[in-house]
């Protein structure tokens, strides 16, 4: 018996010896071993093995241990058809896809991943065949039962596992398993997979360019497969194909969408076995991809699987089933932790709700005793303390710092940032609006409220310009910067020829500063060009104006050019400022650290502060457009009384 044993040793050594990819160079698929005969060989949770089913041609069973009883799971074969002639065939249990069967195994042994959430079984162990395929499948023959081995005085001998046989038996046990040189092959290297990095990247990478022609037989060394099946799923592509006889399936049901299963419920046996049902398999539910948190981030995975089916002309069914993926307009998400956004009809800012430490109850407009108030806050604190008290508060009012997790969810982003690029963020945009504008309003009104001498208005201007530049290049604020910038260049401002005078007279570097490098950085800002900022990591609120003066239909003060050049421009860079919003939020957080505020300053700059101070608490609700228009007589008749 001696030569015998040592020609089996050498058939499956040269079987272990083949590609990594194919499924009979892995000793832990033992081909056409039935459930029974593997169930006796699985002992402890986690040992596992992969089988052929015998109630699905050309379809796998991997039979494991779990919880003090052997389960079955059927793989479920996935067959894209991209294009006429050519397939391509994925497995899975429930969520990941592979490109073939060892992928699939290395990805849940490495990975400890449950099979399935309903057993929770996680295989570790993989049971070893000590023979070759052919052995098996000459021994089992049709009826997967086998004529029990005989031993030498014709006496027949009980089969208990391919790991343990006597000597006396005509099939000898061997252990040709090695340790070494085996390309990665080697089954028994599945027990350390724990200890190394995720074997995630095994998984298929879903490219549907690189399929191969259709093959005319099976895949990895199985028989002709059978027509394709008339079991289908409706209402999702891509074709499932569980390829079983026709002669068998004919009875298979189309399944829907919300069954949730992609095999046939308990399909026939073949014609040598008609009346047994198979209906004993653990049940796999399918589910769609995790999808990805950030709203950005959705849109980025739904733009690249709508672009793969677009060049592979595939149709994926999936994305437009319910369920699939999250999206603003989708409520069916509960499983993936997203809900439908709120939409916010109510702005942020409420004033009859604010209590003030520089106001008193029922103010008046423009009160003097708090506009004196302000100024000796102002004299007390040097421009780049103001600028990062701006800072703070803006953070907060365009939601990049701050935002709890219940505010993400009613938003259905993180980040303001990218609230403010889509159709649920149009109060967020009229809210930042109107901030911008009262900015602007309170840096006008500290410069015309100096009604002394000319030198006294130059020295308030020369403060402001050191403010914008700290805004800028300290703070990172643009939106602020933007805001300053708005104030010095509106009209009732810009008529100021003596004070603008005295300026470059007293104040020559802030004149020069103004001229050549303020105004054309606002002008690049505005524009949208690349060059405005020199380093991303230097801002910690973006330049978001024009985006919500164009998403909301103002036009802005003094831009006359609207190309389609400067539009494309602005969509761009809104598009990046949605995509960056973590980065501008870890910007923020940096330079806020540590920083200590004034509560008194930190008021000053609030938005619900300034409606009170402008129009006081009364006037505060009024119609927008009418609040503006009657204060900008207000700055006209200011300026024209001083010069």
């Amino acid at each position: 018996m001696e030569p015998a044993s040592e020609k089996l040793r050498k058939e499956l050594e040269e079987e272990l010896k083949l590609s990594t990819d194919q499924l009979r160079s892995h000793a832990w698929y033992h081909g056409c071993l039935p459930r029974k005969e593997a169930e006796s060989l699985l002992q402890e949770d986690g040992d596992f093995l992969i089988r052929d089913s015998r109630s699905s041609t050309g379809d796998y069973v991997l039979s494991c241990f779990w919880g003090g009883q052997a389960l079955h799971f059927k793989i479920i074969r996935v067959v894209l058809r991209p294009r006429k002639g050519y397939s391509r065939t994925l497995f899975q249990f429930e969520q990941e896809q592979f490109d073939n069967v060892p992928a699939l195994v290395r990805f849940y042994v490495g990975n400890r991943k449950a099979i399935s959430d309903t057993s929770t079984a996680v295989v570790s162990r993989p049971v070893n065949r000590n023979v070759p395929l052919h052995w098996l499948e000459e021994r089992y023959g049709d009826t997967g039962q086998l004529p029990g081995p005989v031993k030498k005085d014709g006496a027949p001998a009980r089969w208990s596992s391919f790991r343990t046989a006597t000597a006396g038996e005509e099939m000898v046990e061997v252990n040709v398993l090695r340790t070494k040189d085996r390309r990665g092959s080697d089954p028994s290297s599945l027990d350390q997979l724990d200890r190394r990095p995720s074997l995630h990247s095994a998984r298929s990478d879903s490219n549907l360019l690189t399929g191969g022609p259709e093959p005319s037989s099976g895949v990895q060394d199985r028989s002709p497969l059978p027509p394709l099946s008339p079991v289908f799923r409706t209402g999702s592509d891509p074709v499932l194909r569980p390829n079983a006889p026709s002669s068998y399936a004919q009875g298979g049901q189309a399944l829907s969408g919300s069954e949730g299963r992609l095999h046939s419920k308990a399909p026939l046996k073949p014609p040598r076995a008609p009346s047994v049902l198979v209906s004993d398999y653990c049940e796999l539910v399918p589910k769609a991809p995790e999808g990805p948190r950030s709203h950005v981030e959705r849109l980025r995975v739904e733009e690249r699987w709508r672009g793969r089916a677009h060049i592979t002309e595939t149709s994926f069914g999936f994305l437009d089933s319910e369920g699939s993926f999250p999206s603003p307009c989708s409520g069916d998400t509960e499983e993936l932790g997203f809900e439908r956004p709120l939409l916010e009809t109510v702005s942020s800012f409420q004033p009859q709700l604010f209590r003030s430490l520089l106001l008193p109850p029922d103010n008046k407009p423009l009160d003097p005793n708090a506009l004196k108030s302000l100024k000796t806050i102002f004299s007390q604190h040097d421009c780049r303390a103001t600028a990062f008290h701006i800072l703070q508060v803006d953070c907060q009012a365009v939601r990049i710092t701050g935002v709890s997790k219940e505010q993400q969810q009613a938003m259905g982003v993180s980040s303001g940032l990218e609230l403010i690029t889509l159709p649920q963020g149009h109060q967020l945009r009229k809210d930042l609006l109107e901030r911008h504008h009262l900015i602007a309003l309170g840096i006008a009104v500290d410069i015309l409220g100096c009604t002394g001498a000319v030198a006294e208005r130059a020295a308030t201007l020369h403060k402001i310009i050191q403010l914008a530049e700290e805004l800028w290049r300290s703070a990172g604020d643009l939106f602020a910067f933007s805001a300053v910038m708005k104030a010095l260049q509106l009209p009732q401002i810009a008529r100021l020829d003596q004070t603008w005078r005295q300026l470059r007279q007293n104040h020559t570097q802030s004149a020069i500063a103004f001229e050549k490098e303020l105004k054309p950085l606002m002008g690049r800002l505005n524009r949208a060009e690349g060059n405005a900022v020199p380093s991303l990591k230097e801002v910690a609120v973006p330049h978001i104006l024009p985006l919500l003066c164009l998403m909301e239909g103002e036009e802005r003060r003094g831009e006359s050019e609207e190309s389609c050049d400067v539009l494309l421009r602005i969509l761009a860079a809104a598009r990046f400022v949605a995509t960056n919003a973590g980065v501008f939020h870890a910007n923020a957080e940096a330079k806020l650290q540590g920083f200590e505020a004034s509560p008194e300053l930190l008021e000053a700059f609030r938005t619900e502060f300034a409606l009170l101070l402008f129009w006081g608490s009364k006037g505060a609700e009024a119609d927008r457009t009418e609040r503006h228009r009657k204060f900008d007589r207000i700055l006209t008749v200011l300026s024209q009384k001083l010069e």
